[in-house]
Order: structure tokens, then C-alpha cells, then sequence
């Protein structure tokens, strides 16, 4: 995502990119359940997070 946004993604593109990774780290749980479950950002107006 940082690399993303460094090479100047869009907010569209970083929104899907961090939907993707909550996906299949948080729901899909690295690829032991929710395998047809698709993540999306919307309406988003903030976001916190840590790393």
C-alpha cells in the first residue's frame, strides 16, 4: 500500500488495495474460510490504523 501510494495511487486504488488486505487477512482468515467473500470500501471518511 505504501509503495502504492508513493508511486501515486489514487484514493480509489489505496481504498481497494487496504479492502483486499482486510479481506484475506480478516475475513478470508489467509484462505481458511470465506472464500467467496469480496471486501469493499465505501463511503469511507476515516481510517486509523496501526502497524
Amino acid at each position: 500500500m505504501f509503495d502504492a501510494q508513493a508511486a501515486g495511487a489514487t484514493e480509489q486504488q489505496l481504498q481497494a488495495i487496504a479492502a483486499e488486505g482486510l479481506q484475506e487477512i480478516y475475513f478470508k482468515d489467509r484462505g481458511r474460510r470465506a472464500a467467496d467473500l469480496e471486501v469493499e470500501f465505501t463511503d469511507i471518511d476515516y481510517i486509523e490504523l496501526d502497524f
